[in-house]
């Protein structure tokens, strides 16, 4: 039976007096490197060799409508490599750990092996965190993290703003209301949006909205017409939830007919994926 041992995914707790001042002083220097997010197992003690860079670069596999492919993940980039004290631990057991605990806070495991987990979590903020696990004999293991800005997006503000860009420029682009890989079904990371569109609708009960669907090239293009417009349904139903009226707001599909990005380059196919709000007249 695989024992589980919490991976605290929260920030480092404070340092107590009760250190000695060469412990207490390394100590900090690992706090400072750790990532804010993804944490270490209990009893990992952070080894000399762990690094952090402004800007790194990570291949993972990354799902896009349809399917797996391979991506460059860039960004903020920790290397940390950690002994565990109890060196009996297995591989098992320390991926099993970083997957439960990825899965906890609304992450999702991309692949696994005998030796390697890679796993993301969409931060709440915005943006992604990629993470690579790399396991080792006798407890120890590496992890490679990007934090992966997120994309401008056109709707970063609030209930007001929106409402104004609305009726300035007829419609507006979302890029954080999240789905399942090739399904429509909303993924967590998605309410902050859907709040705020609620809120708009219910400031302004005049005001109907078609919601657009739309995806990139990537896949048949028919199954992408038919899964932008579940994914437009499904944003529609969630609103209902708020006490939208559904005939306030209009679901539609596109698929890859209507692209804003160039679906040869990830960030395009990034910028195609999307939900837009438009005002009906």
């Amino acid at each position: 039976m695989v024992r589980h041992r919490a991976v605290v995914l929260v920030l480092a707790a404070a340092l107590t007096m009760a250190f000695s001042a060469p412990r207490a002083a390394r100590a900090a220097q690992d706090a400072a490197l750790e990532h804010p997010v993804i944490k270490p197992m209990s009893g990992a003690s952070l080894l000399p060799n762990s690094t952090f860079e402004e800007f790194g670069r990570l291949r993972v596999p990354s799902p896009e409508d349809g399917r797996t492919v391979s991506k460059d993940a860039e960004g903020k980039y920790w290397h940390l490599e950690y002994q565990l004290e109890d060196r009996r631990t297995g591989r098992t057991e320390i991926m099993a750990n970083y997957a439960s605990e990825a899965r906890r806070v609304g992450g999702e495991v991309l692949s696994q092996t005998a030796t390697r987990l890679v796993f993301r979590i969409v931060r709440r903020g915005g943006g992604t965190t990629w993470a690579r696990l790399d396991t080792r004999t006798n407890g120890a293991y590496e992890v490679d993290i990007i934090d992966e800005a997120d994309l401008v997006r056109s709707v970063e503000f609030d209930a007001g703003a929106l409402l104004e860009a609305l009726h300035r420029t007829g419609k507006v682009a979302i890029y954080g209301i999240l789905f399942d890989v090739d399904k429509a079904d909303l993924r967590p990371g998605s309410g902050q949006v859907i709040d705020t569109v609620a809120a708009v609708l219910k400031s302004e009960p005049t005001l109907r909205l078609e919601v657009h669907g739309h995806t990139d090239a990537t896949g048949a293009a028919e199954r992408n017409r038919q899964l932008s417009r579940d994914r437009a349904q499904a944003v529609v139903h969630a609103l209902a939830l708020y006490g939208i009226e559904t005939g306030r707001i209009v679901p539609r599909g596109f698929g890859p007919d209507q692209p804003v990005g160039d679906n040869s380059t990830e960030e395009g196919r990034q910028q195609n994926r999307r939900v837009e709000l438009v005002q009906i007249k």
